[in-house]
């Protein structure tokens, strides 16, 4: 379900990643994904983010959750073991290595996935990797079952960039002291 955005003012002093003065505004498709039993609904915003040209990248990469790290996971251990089963039909392993062949797999994975999710940190001065605000929590009100559509009633905004949140919530101090929005560091 798309939700127009609430009336907010996102400043556009400084990229809201990195702090570089030198930013445009950028629509940022930012999405709630919630799981009820087998399916789920999503929710997307449209935020109007100022962003530089070096972070503008940032914005399409939404962050990984517990169960998208839990399948990068489960992909490496299966990607393992499968080759390790090959490569012992094709050539002599230790009798240690045939064994425990599942275990090695699970201990590597492990490894490579930590390794994984490291190489994907900012480098400074960028705060994130991925999208510099993201929606914590949204409680969207529907206007008509038939209709698809809503408004937002509140929403709570994340930041990773410590001096944008203070800048933001400035800007948009009415709707956060009337308890509509909140705005947190990421």
């Amino acid at each position: 379900m798309e939700v127009p955005n609430p009336a907010l003012v996102f400043p556009a002093n400084f990229c809201c990643n990195c702090g570089n003065p030198q930013c445009a505004s950028e629509v940022q498709d930012t999405r709630i994904t919630r799981f009820f039993g087998i399916g789920g609904t999503d929710t997307a915003f449209h935020l109007p983010i100022p962003v530089c040209a070096a972070c503008r990248r940032t914005t399409r990469r939404r962050p990984a959750g517990f169960f998208g790290r839990l399948l990068v996971l489960a992909l490496v251990v299966a990607t393992l073991f499968v080759s390790l089963l090959i490569l012992s039909s094709h050539v002599q392993l230790p009798l240690w290595i045939n064994l425990h062949s599942f275990a090695i797999s699970v201990t590597v994975g492990i490894i490579l996935t930590i390794l994984f999710y490291r190489m994907r940190r900012p480098t400074p001065p960028r705060t994130s990797f991925y999208q510099p605000v993201r929606i914590k929590n949204a409680d969207v009100q529907i206007t008509g079952p038939m209709s698809g559509g809503g408004h937002v009633v509140y929403m709570k905004l994340a930041f990773t960039n410590p001096e944008y949140l203070a800048l933001f919530a400035d800007a948009n101090r009415e709707a956060i002291q009337s308890g509509r929005l909140a705005a947190v560091s990421a």
